[in-house]
């Protein structure tokens, strides 16, 4: 335990000698991995190649920080103005694109310099090189330069970014071209006209924090955010995603929407063309429908790689002719049938086709434009969802975007090989649109999606009284919709989440929530009417908005909710969250598993089990169209310890997964600097010495409730009935005459007092010392000599209690050779069975998370070669659920994990050591708090060790007055 300690207390000065160290020696503790960490395409396919160019602008940008004048006052809803970057103040360090210049606050873990404020928490560091300075940056310019290769001369140039997180403005060459707000969808910028041939050209992007956009609401105070937020990402700032420089032909094809009929075996393409030349072209069209094929091998560490190619033709359309005028847009609509010419898509069987279209004006090819689709219908019919015709059920996952990682197409394929794995065919993308990459792979392996928009409400800040509000949502569901419509994996389109949680929170008058829902309802129609081959439109977790959306969903904590499920109206239910896994603490999942609630994480994780079995066998399987647990990936599969294997120290900035090859420039995805432990579940094929994922209790359970004829028998379908523990009757009263030496007027006094010890001196000699360790003084003692002699030569109780400072010089004369105390820091006991003494308490009676006020019971512990596993009667427990459930979402997991893993010197709160004739307790829980909680706990410790009480008390087993949180204590109804 000393080591332990002395390593949480200085961790900032561990990290600056382990600095020296890697240096000199190089990355001794990570992993390096000589693969890509994040493999990623390009805009173009190889089909297009002969015909349009690109270059990936990703690399060493340069980054100038921009201050917030003084002046300025946050919460009108007008951002500051941004001041143009100063020459001579760019920063030494570049940044690396893609990446947010905070993308180290992405997690919300431990921070360079910061460890031991979350010693627990896993690190966000993902960028070491960044300062530190940067994180708290809300505007600034990003710059680089740029050559147009002399080739590229005749062709319309576009400056493409997939994301970029704030409101942007953008210039080239010193001209604005452009400006967006919208932080999670592509958009395109024409610079045709201002850029130079064969010079350099240069390319300025300034950015505001979008939160400087924020404008409180008189009424509602807890609004503020006029924009979509999303979740876990509504902090970041800057170019987030890939950006490129896209060369196109002047006349060519812009967008292709393909629209797949099953029904009806029709399959439509909605094609814009458009022509930027000075004259009119008489455009020819040929259209081929050729096979994708699939290359990618199913083990982790190469499946994530891009692996395939186009095989033969499966239908060739006949051309058409088109003539475009200059400066001309035009949309045509091809129609054809399939007549078995293709395959079905669907989660078993992926099938997908590429649409090749060659466009060209006498017999010359000028441009060629490639769009990936799957022929598959996904409609309604009654209760139920029809895939190709027939009946489906929805069985999926969703997860919060809780760092960097999620940006790697390598922790994509690995949820998505999780779902499959556990029987599960859909996915929900939760609470914003992700990389394009998630939308890929789900076409590719074989899942349907729920595609969201950021409109998420359980952020609470969301402002909707604002109409910019609902109109930048309008815009970014419209921009969602024309990037993800020719994805077959996409069923349908959740316009927001959990908006009742605005309501809940803010309790809006009724005509005032029926606007805000009507609102909601508008969304839901645009949505339905920019896609007319989609008729599953949701806002997750928001019923059917007074039957207006053609489904209904409801979001459930734990337990199984028939009764509140509609069974007037015929139209498919989905409950799109399930399950206690981010909020349940021990007295919500008792009733599942009795006392092993207070156990390990794992045997938490097995109430989760059970109650998502019965769920699945009762609810979903016979009632519901589509189902997901709350988080499988997070909850149901253990966080993974990446790079970090050395169980008897803290993690420190050299564990992880390190890049074993050289940063490039111009390459498309993340290059990260380093994946932290424990930032994820998942290890595709990043640690030789992990596997995929680790499952724990409720993904067994799962997909044994999932199995494909009817569920299977499971260790987990049924409840866990350990309540019935029986306390053994406490031994009679021994020790009735005590004698207290110490502080009179201190803390222990009046606890002592207030359980009823009598102390008043003289009536008898005493049985029992009590002596508070930490103010004893010598002369104290010398005072006392005789009475502690006759105990100790008759055989009573000397009790020395700490409460968590150093014992005082005198007390240490009591103490025996080789105790010693450290600092430790806990919520939790547990008891030593092993030790009679031990078996009065249950990890109930010694759990103390949910307690008002202070609820560190421990602040000390003790060690030494005087203790032996017989000799404790409690100790620090193997968990401390305070790190779960008073922490976010993201880091929880992974503190109470860590923690359990951590290899700890034998240590204890209460021990006993034969002092001659009579019994020397010694104890470190904190007796200066006070209250009712702890007066129970001291109640049973008194009992347990004989002591007479005349308590007069009304003794509470627990005190949970905590204030309801929604994000942190789960749901209300």
């Amino acid at each position: 335990m000393k080591r332990y300690a002395i390593k949480i207390l200085f961790t900032c000065i561990v990290f600056t000698l382990q600095v020296t160290f890697f240096i000199a020696t190089g990355n001794a503790q990570g992993v390096i991995l000589k693969r890509d960490l994040s493999p990623a395409e390009g805009l173009l396919k190889p089909q297009e190649k002969p015909y349009r160019d690109e270059i990936c602008l990703n690399g060493r940008w340069d980054f100038q920080p921009v201050a917030i004048p003084a002046d300025w006052v946050s919460g009108r809803g007008i951002a500051p103005d941004l001041a143009m970057p100063d020459p001579g103040k760019w920063e030494d360090t570049k940044i690396k694109i893609p990446s947010p210049w905070n993308v180290n606050e992405w997690g919300g873990g431990s921070k360079v310099g910061k460890g031991t404020d979350l010693p627990y928490a896993p690190s966000s560091v993902y960028y070491p090189s960044y300062p530190a300075s940067w994180a708290h940056v809300r505007m600034g310019w990003l710059k680089r330069s740029f050559i147009i290769p002399t080739a590229w001369k005749g062709k319309r140039l576009l400056l493409h970014f997939e994301a970029v997180a704030g409101d942007c403005v953008v210039l080239v060459n010193g001209k604005e071209v452009g400006r967006n707000m919208e932080a999670y969808l592509p958009f395109e910028l024409d610079i045709t006209d201002i850029v130079q041939s064969g010079k350099t050209n240069e390319l300025l992007v300034g950015i505001r924090h979008r939160k400087l956009f924020d404008k409180k609401n008189a009424l509602y105070s807890k609004m503020s955010a006029t924009y979509p937020p999303g979740s876990n990402t509504s902090d970041l700032i800057g170019i987030w995603q890939d950006v490129f420089l896209e060369a196109v032909p002047p006349v060519s094809v812009q967008t292709v929407f393909a629209k797949p009929f099953v029904d009806r075996d029709e399959l439509d393409f909605e094609i814009k063309l458009s022509n930027q030349s000075a004259k009119t072209h008489n455009v020819r069209l040929s259209s081929d429908i050729k096979e994708w094929i699939n290359n990618a091998s199913d083990d982790p560490l190469n499946g994530p790689e891009i692996n395939w190619h186009l095989g033969k033709t499966a239908m060739q359309l006949d051309p058409i002719m088109v003539s475009l005028k200059a400066g001309e847009t035009r949309t045509i609509i091809i129609k054809t049938k399939v007549d078995g010419k293709l395959k079905l898509w669907s989660p078993d069987h992926p099938n997908l086709y590429t649409l090749v279209l060659t466009s060209g004006e006498n017999q010359i090819n000028f441009d060629c434009k490639t769009e990936r689709f799957g022929w598959r219908s996904f409609t309604i019919k009654g209760k139920d969802f029809l895939l190709n015709g027939q009946k489906i059920q929805c069985f999926g996952d969703l997860q919060h975007p809780f760092g960097p990682y999620i940006t790697s197409r390598r922790f994509a394929w690995a949820w998505y090989k999780m779902i499959k794995d556990v029987g599960g065919n859909a996915v929900r993308p939760h609470a914003q649109p992700w990389p394009r990459v998630y939308y890929d792979l789900a076409d590719e392996m074989g899942l349907m999606v729920l595609d969201e928009d950021a409109l998420f409400g359980s952020s609470i800040a969301l402002n909707l009284e604002e109409d910019i509000t609902w109109g930048r949502t309008a815009q970014q569901i419209e921009e969602l919709i024309q990037r993800d419509r020719n994805h077959p994996s996409v069923i349908g389109w959740s316009v927001g989440n959990e908006i009742f949680a605005i309501e809940l929170l803010n309790k809006p008058a009724p005509e005032i929530a029926k606007v805000w829902d009507e609102r909601m309802v508008k969304l839901a129609k645009l949505a339905l009417r920019l896609d007319s081959t989609r008729m599953l439109v949701t806002s997750d977790g928001d019923k059917d908005l007074s039957g207006n959306l053609p489904v209904w969903s409801k979001h459930f904590g734990h337990g199984l909710k028939l009764d509140q499920l509609p069974s007037d109206i015929n139209k498919p239910i989905i409950i799109g969250e399930s399950g206690a896994t981010y909020y349940g603490k021990p007295r919500e999942l008792f009733p599942f598993i009795g006392l092993k609630a207070y156990g390990t994480y794992e045997q938490r994780n097995e109430a989760l089990a059970i109650d998502v079995y019965q769920n699945v066998v009762q609810m979903a399987r016979p009632l519901l169209g589509y189902y997901s647990p709350s988080e499988l990936c997070w909850f149901g599969i253990e966080h993974l310890n990446l790079g970090y294997h050395d169980y008897s120290r803290l993690p420190n900035e050299h564990d992880g997964i390190f890049p074993g090859k050289p940063y490039e420039e111009g390459k498309p995805g993340y290059q990260y600097e380093r994946i932290p432990p424990y930032v994820t579940t998942f290890n595709p094929g990043l640690d030789p010495e992990l596997p995929l994922y680790k499952p724990l209790a409720m993904f067994d359970a799962l997909m044994a409730a999932l199995a494909k004829d009817k569920p299977a028998p499971s260790e987990w379908d049924h409840f866990q009935d350990t309540a019935n523990w029986e306390r053994p009757t406490y031994p009679q009263t021994v020790y009735t005459n005590a004698l207290y030496i110490g502080k009179q007027d201190g803390p222990l006094v009046k606890l002592l007092n207030d359980l009823g010890l009598d102390l008043a001196p003289g009536k008898s000699a005493p049985n029992l010392i009590i002596i508070d360790g930490e103010s004893v003084t010598a002369n104290d003692l010398q005072q006392n000599q005789k009475e502690i002699e006759t105990v100790q030569q008759n055989g009573g109780m000397i009790w020395i209690l700490m409460a968590g400072n150093e014992p005082s010089k005198a007390a240490r004369k009591l103490l025996p050779a080789g105790l010693e105390f450290f600092p430790f820091k806990t919520t939790a006991m547990q008891s030593n069975t092993n030790n009679p003494a031990g078996t009065f308490f249950n990890l109930r009676d010694l759990y103390f998370s949910e307690m008002a006020g202070d609820k560190f019971i421990i602040k000390q512990v003790m060690e030494g070669s005087s203790i032996s596993k017989n000799s404790i009667i409690l100790e620090p427990a193997k968990n401390d659920w305070a790190l779960f459930s008073d922490a976010p979402e993201n880091r929880k997991c992974a503190q109470e994990v860590l923690y359990e893993h951590l290899q700890r010197p034998q240590s204890a709160s209460l021990i006993y050591l034969p002092l001659g004739k009579a019994k020397l307790m010694i104890s470190t829980i904190d007796y200066r708090i006070s209250n009712p909680e702890m007066d129970a706990l001291w109640y049973k410790l008194c009992n347990s060790m004989a002591i007479g009480l005349n308590n007069k008390k009304n003794i509470k087993e627990r005190s949970t007055n905590k204030k309801h949180d929604l994000l942190l204590d789960g749901p209300v109804n």
